[in-house]
């Protein structure tokens, strides 16, 4: 997992966002756990529940939402993965918060 989380931090500081670079790294650090999920590989694991809290948390404004979604746009870019399970994660968590299906075509600002 530290492999996946490292290669999505660099990608952060290589990114040309406006997005903060410690915002991102949180976003980064939240979704990282959930990779496995969103390919299919594995079921929802408690770490990435406790990031999906997290990003819920951090995601306060239109304009935090905005730029988590484009963080985790952004990280999610490299990677192969299914954008509809990413709304599936706060039910699967029991979180109540609403997740788009991010993908690389999605427009964050809606």
């Amino acid at each position: 997992m530290s492999r996946v989380l490292c290669v999505l931090f660099f990608l952060v500081l290589v990114s040309k966002s406006t997005v903060s670079a410690l915002q991102c790294q949180k976003v980064i650090a939240d979704l990282a756990p959930c990779l496995s999920y969103l390919q299919g590989k594995a079921d929802v694991s408690p770490q990435c529940c406790s990031g999906v809290k997290d990003l819920k948390a951090i995601a306060k404004t239109k304009a935090d939402r905005v730029d988590t979604c484009n963080c985790g746009k952004q990280a999610l870019s490299k990677f192969d993965y299914d954008p509809k399970r990413i709304p599936l994660l706060p039910k699967k968590c029991g979180v109540d918060a609403t997740m788009p299906p991010i993908d690389k075509n999605y427009n964050c600002a809606k």
